[in-house]
């Protein structure tokens, strides 16, 4: 697998919902007072279709306590090129990692994007906020008017929280067709490890 721009286009920023078509692949809310401290996961696209059309793009998340910050790792094409440049004709990267961590001094979260196992882009954000709900999920910028978001794989995908809880994987949802995403702990419900979650193709709605 090799890298087709070097143009990051895992987007990384604060942003807040805007209406667009978006389907929630996954969702796994927390419980109580727990809350997550830390998330990994990595994105494995397929070529893009030659009918792709509209601004798509494929994202995990966090959101927030205070249910309207959310962070991002977003990977996107366009036929436009509003972020790639390129007339949508490759995504911004082919593979990618995302992970989010909460740094325990700071109270910052800290975002890294890997791409091939090497570092692409980075930031800072969040202050004192903790992670309520992690989520997958597909999205239309130009509402119902995109192309079909391709069939793709999340694997590696690792969620930490910052106190045990043995009930956390029963809060998970999986919607449009996913498959897999068993979730297993070795340490009594800290910290969740994943099975490869798998999207079939379609449109976000």
């Amino acid at each position: 697998m090799k890298t087709l721009h070097t143009a990051i286009c895992g987007i990384l920023a604060i942003l807040v919902s805007q209406g667009r078509a978006i389907s929630d692949i996954l969702t796994l809310p927390t419980t109580g007072d727990a809350y997550i401290e830390e998330v990994r996961a990595t994105l494995v696209l397929p070529k893009v279709p030659e009918s792709a059309k509209g601004d798509i793009a494929i994202r995990s998340g966090i959101m927030m306590n205070d249910k309207d910050t959310f962070i991002h790792g977003v990977i996107s094409n366009s036929p436009t090129g509003s972020f790639c440049n390129d007339g949508g004709k490759k995504w911004c990267s082919f593979a990618y990692t995302v992970t989010d961590k909460l740094n325990s001094k700071t109270q910052m979260w800290e975002q890294n994007v890997y791409v091939d196992g090497k570092p692409s882009s980075s930031v800072t954000n969040s202050r004192g906020q903790v992670g309520n709900v992690f989520y997958l999920s597909i999205l239309c910028a130009d509402g119902d008017t995109c192309a079909e978001h391709p069939a793709h794989s999340w694997k590696d995908v690792y969620v930490v929280l910052n106190k045990a809880d043995k009930d956390f994987g029963r809060s998970k949802v999986l919607n449009f067709g996913a498959t897999g995403g068993d979730m297993a702990s070795s340490d009594s419900g800290k910290s969740w490890k994943f099975e490869t979650i798998k999207v079939p193709a379609q449109k976000a709605s």
